[in-house]
């Protein structure tokens, strides 16, 4: 599933890797091809002005058809309380 698949598999014969190598290497290719796809500044712009209020890591998946998600990481009880006070004390 590599655009590269060529170049990848010479290398793999040429360095002589055993197959957790090769694994590893494959993924190395995959991670790049992901990080290579581009997110809507409007949405990143939002992201951080959220995160700018309330403190907490926010990731917002928005799709094509304009629907999607927003995702608020907390990492402990006070910080889920604050959350739930903050949109209690606005809504």
């Amino acid at each position: 599933g590599l655009d590269n698949a060529s170049f990848v598999a010479n290398k793999i014969i040429e360095k002589k890797l055993s197959v957790r190598q090769t694994e590893n290497f494959v993924k190395i290719f995959k991670n790049k091809k992901k990080s290579l796809k581009t997110r809507d500044v409007n949405v990143q712009v939002l992201e951080n002005e959220i995160i700018d209020k309330i403190g907490l890591k926010v990731i917002i998946s928005n799709k094509r058809n304009n629907k999607g998600s927003i995702k608020i990481e907390y990492k402990d009880l006070d910080q889920l309380n604050r959350l739930i006070d903050i949109i209690k004390a606005n809504y």
